[in-house]
């Protein structure tokens, strides 16, 4: 068994690295103090600044320090090692920034964001229906049939994927698909006591596993939990930790039916620490490797990733600067067989208009993502009326948002927002013949 080296990574780290992390681990319990008070264990807040930034960069930096990670970047290692601290500190800079802007979201307007009250009756009287939740099966059941028809293998897909273009546009309809009705099925089951519609759900959510793409079956998973424990203030931490193990093993099971080669070289922890579940830092400081002789490509990434709707192979411009191609060429890889590094949300605007844009950016980011946090903090407060918006749908209309938002700042991502702005004008659709149906 390869062991973790903690000794190696206490004695590479600066002093002022240990301190600053302890600032920011301090400050997010503060937070956590408070946010339990109010929403228990688990709400929308907590979820994005625990799994996004607490997690995936507090607590995996000293790790990206370890010679362990050599399995997973080879010869690279000791290049990326370099510009760890530089990753950190660039991460932190643009989350102090976005902190800002979501304080200033209370105050710059305080009307409700149009874009959460059209997504929330869309889904409340659009998808949450029975006839909602059969569309979603036979449209799932449906993209999953000629997938398998056109050659889809089980577990492999994402790497067969990127070796034929004529299977990408179907797969990345798929994974942005199943999570969506997948969640709606649950949603649906759990608020309306229909626990056949929860276990459709939940099977649809582990076609990720089949698919190997993470992303389907665990973020699904995890913005499940929030949905439903939110609006209960849900305060039971001992399940919530032990659930939070249960898809930690799912994950890493996953990477390892996806890439069985290094998964027998070590055990849980160890691909949960070094492998790619959790590498966000350090797929940033790999990029870095390439920016000291690079320059700033000033949009270029945005664009290519806003025109997803044009297959790559079809349109050059995509082919060239689509971030997913631009990523692996800064670090050193050949974008011909790797499909991308995942950066924090800051990454690619650093690399597009350096540490002004990561600044700026990301206080813009913060009033975005802060208006979606206050609107559903007031709207699960509102009185116990029958008017009262469904809570578990206000939850979910938050991360509907997110992904959205998240998808315009780093776009490898925003093919996913064509496919929900479909999805929601199909919802209007159906709102509508449901309205007519009662009329």
């Amino acid at each position: 068994m390869i062991q973790i080296d903690i000794w190696q990574i206490l004695g590479r780290i600066p002093f002022g690295n240990w301190l600053l992390l302890a600032v920011c681990a301090a400050a997010f319990i503060g937070f956590y103090v408070l946010d339990y008070r109010k929403w228990g264990c688990l709400s929308f807040a907590s979820y994005f600044f625990g799994f996004n930034y607490l997690l995936k960069i507090i607590v995996m930096y000293p790790f990206a320090w370890s010679a362990n990670n050599i399995l997973a970047t080879s010869r690279h290692f000791e290049s990326i090692v370099v510009h760890i601290d530089k990753a950190l500190y660039i991460t932190i800079g643009g989350f102090v920034c976005m902190v800002l802007g979501i304080l200033a979201a209370r105050v710059l307007n305080r009307r409700q964001p149009a874009g959460c009250e059209l997504i929330y009756h869309t889904l409340a009287r659009g998808w949450q229906s029975g006839g909602g939740v059969a569309l979603g099966v036979m449209i799932v059941a449906g993209l999953t049939g000629v997938l398998f028809l056109m050659g889809f293998q089980a577990f492999v897909a994402r790497s067969l994927v990127f070796e034929r273009n004529d299977l990408r546009p179907f797969y990345n309809l798929w994974s942005q698909v199943v999570p969506f009705f997948a969640i709606n099925a649950i949603v649906f089951g759990a608020v309306n006591r229909k626990w056949g519609a929860v276990a459709i759900g939940l099977a649809m959510a582990a076609l990720g596993i089949i698919g190997g793409n993470r992303t389907v079956a665990i973020l699904t998973m995890m913005q499940v939990g929030v949905i439903l424990a939110m609006p209960k203030r849900f305060r039971n931490l001992p399940v919530m930790l032990l659930a939070a193990l249960g898809l930690a093993s799912l994950a890493v099971t996953i990477g390892s039916l996806r890439d069985a080669s290094m998964t027998d070289q070590r055990d849980f922890l160890f691909s949960l620490l070094y492998g790619n579940d959790l590498s966000d830092l350090r797929d940033f400081a790999w990029i870095l490797t390439g920016m000291d002789d690079s320059p700033l490509y000033w949009g270029k990434t945005y664009i290519a990733g806003y025109l997803s709707f044009i297959p790559a192979f079809m349109f050059p411009f995509r082919e060239e600067f689509g971030f997913g191609r631009v990523s692996p060429q800064l670090a050193g890889l050949d974008p011909l067989f790797h499909s991308g590094l995942r950066p924090p949300i800051f990454g690619e605007m650093y690399v597009n208009f350096g540490l002004p844009g990561v600044l700026i950016g990301g206080f813009i980011y913060g009033v975005l993502v802060g208006r979606v946090m206050h609107w559903i903090t007031r709207t699960l407060n509102l009185p116990n009326t029958p008017d009262k918006p469904v809570s578990p749908v206000v939850v979910w209309t938050g991360f509907v948002m997110l992904q959205i938002i998240d998808s315009v700042v780093f776009t490898p991502a925003f093919f996913g927002v064509y496919v929900l702005v479909a999805l929601l004008f199909l919802g209007q659709m159906l709102a509508r013949i449901g309205a007519r149906r009662w009329a």
